[in-house]
């Protein structure tokens, strides 16, 4: 989500009004929505700094209370909002039945306060893009939709798809990751023992023979004094740096679009997030042109479930292509956005009329790659893995038994 300021005229004076919105043209929309003034301009600005402080306030909070959203609990709970819609119950007693059932605290907040907001007069979205940092803009992008065609229970269904398949998604990464996850913790544990309780004694014995030490033995002694004297600011500067990378990613957009565009560079990891991001894009899109929205309109609510920035400013382009004319297929084409297997898909299906069944397919081949690489991801990390571990043995022992080879002739030389 963007950050808009809208400037109007209302009673002969000037008004400014800073919301937020998908991009300037549902900026201007929503403006006429909320101020009954004459609008004369609207910008894009960056994030306020009242909201900058909201988002490092809730990082604290996710980092030391662990408060985050549980997505098993958050799925079932949509799910069970658009069963009871369905079954003829108005949102707001929807809304409350939900909080007050649920166990989980976060999603029971969410949905009182959204009960409120209904009582109001406000929209559903309104109160889950409050909560945007916790249930995603994916959540607020498609009850938005559901809002504007009217049909809200087809808008939740899809949500607790699109939410089930993220969740499964994670679980098979967290799976995948375990044991090398394990592994690396353990050695970490075990080198830092090490050189906290058995370089110290060699540290002794070198220091009273006055013995020229190796750069391996040196860099040990320093790790040794580092943890020794400052280990609790080196857990808190981890800490703070962890925190502040959260915060600078998800308030500055050059620091965001760096990042993400690292990361899509990083082996592994760029195909995990290329394949994730793909299989949930051409889902989403065949989804909601299956429900009747138009492919211009379906392509920017799509644009807000895209986290990656380099994948987003290609969505971009699509947009902006299919808006002056140009075909779709000719877009991704252009802008590199899938491979060549999903642009024969999409293409026929555009020549065809059946789009969003040729999407639905090429969103099941990038599931199945995905689906591959997690199934791999342990022997592909494996000499990543292998590597560091060999890296710190390797220091251990150069740095202890390299001095013991010369402890003789450093005796001999102290005498």
């Amino acid at each position: 989500m963007k950050y808009f300021k809208a400037t109007f005229i209302y009673k002969g004076e000037k008004e400014n009004l800073v919301f937020k919105a998908l991009n300037r043209a549902e900026a201007i929309i929503e403006a006429k929505k909320l101020h009954k003034g004459l609008l004369i301009d609207i910008n894009e600005i960056p994030m306020p700094f009242d909201e900058k402080i909201k988002i490092f306030k809730d990082i604290v909070l996710n980092k030391i209370l662990r408060r985050k959203l549980n997505y098993p609990a958050y799925i079932g709970s949509i799910r069970q909002l658009s069963v009871l819609i369905k079954a003829g119950i108005s949102l707001k007693d929807a809304l409350e039945d939900i909080s007050s059932h649920t166990k989980d605290s976060l999603i029971s907040e969410i949905f009182a306060k959204a009960a409120e907001a209904i009582d109001s007069g406000k929209n559903l979205s309104e109160v889950f893009e409050e909560y945007e940092n916790y249930v995603g803009g994916i959540s607020v992008a498609m009850i938005r939709l559901g809002e504007q065609t009217g049909d809200l229970v087809a808008a939740l269904e899809s949500l607790a798809g699109i939410y089930e398949n993220m969740y499964e998604n994670r679980k098979k990464m967290i799976k995948a990751l375990r044991y090398p996850v394990i592994v690396l913790f353990a050695i970490a544990a075990a080198f830092t023992f090490l050189v906290l309780v058995v370089v110290p004694k060699f540290k002794a014995v070198f220091s009273m023979l006055h013995a020229k030490l190796p750069l391996p033995t040196r860099i040990l002694l320093w790790a040794e004094h580092v943890l020794s004297n400052y280990g609790f600011y080196v857990l808190f500067g981890f800490i703070l740096i962890l925190v502040l990378i959260s915060f600078f990613y998800k308030t500055s957009y050059k620091f965001k679009y760096y990042v993400d565009k690292f990361l899509l560079k990083m082996y592994l990891i760029k195909d995990v997030i290329e394949y994730a991001t793909l299989t949930r894009v051409l889902a989403t899109l065949s989804s909601l042109i299956k429900s009747g929205i138009p492919l211009v309109d379906a392509l920017k609510i799509t644009e807000g479930i895209v986290e990656n920035e380099i994948i987003k400013e290609k969505l971009r382009e699509i947009i902006k292509g299919v808006n002056q004319g140009r075909s779709f297929a000719e877009m991704v084409s252009e802008t590199n956005f899938v491979n060549y297997i999903a642009l024969r898909m999409i293409s026929a299906g555009e020549q065809s009329g059946e789009l969003d069944n040729m999407l639905e397919s090429a969103a099941k081949y990038y599931a199945d790659k995905f689906q591959d690489i997690i199934d791999n991801m342990q022997a592909a990390i494996e000499p990543i893995m292998l590597s560091v571990i060999g890296a710190l043995v390797l220091l251990l022992a150069l740095g202890i038994f390299l001095p013991m080879w010369d402890l003789a002739s450093a005796a001999k030389n102290a005498m």
